[in-house]
């Protein structure tokens, strides 16, 4: 029963608007002489992921309170944060595992 327990949190996490979001931040950050940041409006975020702005900033919300991304500066944009990086990278390591491409 675990075992089917933990396949759920992992299609839950797979699906999620949340996760969906922060690929799509780490995917338009570009570099800038401060770093690496997400440029685009709230607006252009929202038409680019498909949803309305009410949407979004929940979601844009919650990403940052769990330190996935955090505000550049007000008004300014977005980076993803060493934290959310991780997380785009080890789903990806585990949508590997699912898919039979394990590296050895």
């Amino acid at each position: 029963m675990n075992h089917l327990n933990a396949q759920r949190g992992l299609v839950n996490l797979f699906t999620s608007d949340s996760f969906r979001l922060l690929c799509l931040l780490e995917e338009l950050q570009a570099n800038t002489r401060d770093g690496k940041r997400v440029r685009e409006s709230q607006e252009e975020i929202a038409e680019l992921f498909h949803v309305s702005k009410g949407k979004l900033n929940p979601l844009m919300q919650s990403l940052v309170a769990s330190g996935c991304i955090q505000k550049y500066r007000a008004r300014s944009g977005y980076t993803v944060t060493p934290l959310g990086m991780q997380v785009v990278s080890h789903i990806a390591e585990l949508d590997n595992i699912e898919d039979g491409k394990v590296a050895e």
